[in-house]
């Protein structure tokens, strides 16, 4: 389920301008609904964990970020911080813990890049409490030893894949599914909360429409899977899973990026 921000979200958005950025905000901080100011005015209010708002067209400018809980406005979560965004780009800001367990603002810019035909693109994220991770489809190792902050880029076949997310250099999954990958969608998956306390889930958010120049672009959907037995409504198609990747012998992990 997408949460739309209003145009006023941002005094200086204009949201028709073709050379705007595209910016999303994901809230992975368990337990706790918070406030967004941008540049000292109140953008999002009632802010709930595993919720994303967005995309808003914004012109390319540095904007001011602060988060406070919602039932104390006096304490401030995080920031101020500034974000910069470029113009054309695409971008998902990450309220969520480091390794340590403190408030972090992540930021992120979305691979809008053309896939090939028959391909799409998955993204994966760590912004848990947690420790490294590996991330496997299929049984194999995809991307090794992922650290909070961190992601996963990889183009793969578009399919379906049983995809897991393990401690690095094994253990049990903390969590696994079977998910389809759609071709020219980059679908973006965020493993947030911690383990240790139950809340660790993950969430994700799609781009769709890369088999066209970025400037067609979709700008993308969102949903949501947690830790329980229940399969969200939100995540059917994209679910999470569809985090990360395909068939050992067929993916090609293009990038990883801190």
């Amino acid at each position: 389920m997408a949460l739309t921000l209003p145009v006023a979200l941002f005094p200086l958005a204009a949201a028709n301008a073709a050379q705007d950025a595209q910016v999303s905000v994901f809230h992975g901080i368990p337990d706790l609904t918070v406030d967004v100011y941008v540049n000292g005015d109140l953008t999002l209010d009632d802010f709930k964990p595993g919720d994303i708002a967005g995309p808003l067209a914004l012109p390319a400018d540095t904007y001011s970020i602060e988060i406070t809980d919602k039932d104390d406005k006096k304490t401030v979560l995080l920031g101020p911080a500034d974000v910069t965004v470029a113009a054309g780009g695409n971008y998902t800001i990450v309220a969520n813990l480091d390794a340590k367990g403190d408030p972090a603002l992540t930021p992120f810019e979305n691979d809008i890049s053309e896939v090939a035909a028959g391909e799409a693109r998955v993204t994966v994220r760590h912004v848990a409490m947690a420790p490294k991770v590996d991330i496997e489809a299929n049984g194999d190792v995809l991307a090794p030893g992922l650290v909070n902050g961190d992601e996963a880029v990889a183009d793969v076949p578009a399919d379906s894949y049983d995809v897991a997310i393990v401690p690095a250099g094994g253990g049990n999954a903390v969590w696994k599914e079977n998910v389809d990958l759609g071709e020219g969608v980059n679908t973006i998956a965020y493993a947030w909360g911690s383990p240790d306390d139950g809340s660790f889930a993950v969430g994700v958010q799609t781009i769709d429409g890369l088999h066209s120049a970025p400037g067609a672009v979709h700008a993308g959907e969102v949903g949501l899977a947690d830790s329980g037995s229940g399969t969200s409504p939100w995540l059917i198609g994209a679910l999470v899973g569809s985090v990360l990747v395909g068939s050992a012998a067929a993916v090609r992990l293009v990038q990883v990026r801190s």
